[in-house]
């Protein structure tokens, strides 16, 4: 059995890390939300013995809003990989303490994972948070489908217009939800790559959005927001879910998950749009003091477009 030697990623290892990915998640982990990152060997910390890479653990800056109405600076921890030959060796440990050691002037770190026993023994705790609505589904018989709402497929540069809207309907309301830059953006492109963006506007201007599309039956909604300046956001809300509602109810859903944040306006709305969906609360995240500790009480929530 090799030594292993813990270093940054270097260009040639690219192939390496996309094969050691799919190998270590299910569903196999695809590069391609890494590959958008231009400052992602930066990012990278690998593992790698005589027979090449071993190992992996990607650490992403993030903006993340708090519950004081300040923004911290988040070291964002993904793709947390050791192969099946270099396992029991204690180096999940060792590549998140590197990670920690590389992660410079940020106030705390953030991971996400199924397996929190592994981050216990680093520092990391466990936090909840109420992500998502879950359960049957069935189509309003009074809704009509409005034709003021926009369709598109979400790709590379198809949310540009939501950044407005999405910004007011997170700030000062929702803690852990980003301060997105133009890489998470790009990002969250990636990650929703192919679901349906509707979008409602007055004026030419973005007023409300949702993200949703059918997978195996399921009618999941991603993401949502609504300018909270204008007139009736209610009225945004409703007329953005009746046109989700008109095509899951021409695919023939009967079971959805919603993803929103549990403030009040937003529960109104999906509880209206889904009446049987049971709030879920979510305990893969996981949260390590650096500079200090982290500000997160109240209404957390953070979305599929967000993961890293």
């Amino acid at each position: 059995m090799s030594a292993v030697l813990v270093r940054s990623a270097r260009a040639e290892d690219q192939s390496a890390l996309a094969a050691l990915w799919a190998a270590a998640f299910t569903p196999p982990l695809a590069p391609d939300q890494w590959l958008v990152d231009d400052e992602r060997l930066d990012h990278t910390i690998v593992a790698a013995d005589d027979d090449g890479v071993c190992g992996s653990i990607y650490g992403l800056p993030k903006r993340l809003r708090e519950s004081d109405g300040g923004v911290a600076q988040v070291h964002a921890i993904g793709s947390v990989a050791v192969a099946e030959r270099a396992r029991g060796r204690g180096l999940a440990r060792r590549l998140v303490s590197a990670t920690l050691d590389a992660a410079g002037d940020a106030d705390w770190a953030l991971l996400f994972t199924g397996t929190p026993e592994v981050y216990r023994s680093s520092g990391f705790t466990t936090f909840s948070m109420p992500r998502t609505m879950a359960g049957p589904w069935a189509a309003s018989t009074t809704a009509v489908e409005p034709a003021s709402v926009v369709r598109e497929s979400v790709g590379l540069g198809v949310l540009g217009p939501l950044r407005e809207v999405y910004e007011r309907s997170r700030t000062a309301a929702v803690v852990l939800a980003p301060v997105r830059s133009d890489r998470d953006w790009t990002m969250a492109e990636v990650r929703l790559r192919g679901a349906t963006l509707y979008r409602l506007a007055e004026a030419e201007t973005t007023v409300g959005y949702a993200v949703a599309e059918v997978r195996d039956g399921v009618g999941l909604l991603h993401e949502s927001a609504t300018d909270p300046t204008v007139a009736d956001p209610a009225a945004v809300r409703r007329t953005l879910l009746d046109a989700v509602a008109a095509d899951w109810a021409a695919a023939g859903v009967r079971t959805c998950e919603l993803a929103a944040p549990a403030l009040a306006a937003e529960e109104r709305a999906v509880r209206a749009f889904a009446p049987a969906a049971v709030r879920q609360d979510d305990r893969t995240g996981m949260i390590r003091p650096l500079r200090r500790e982290a500000r997160v009480d109240g209404i957390r929530h953070f979305t599929a477009g967000d993961y890293f």
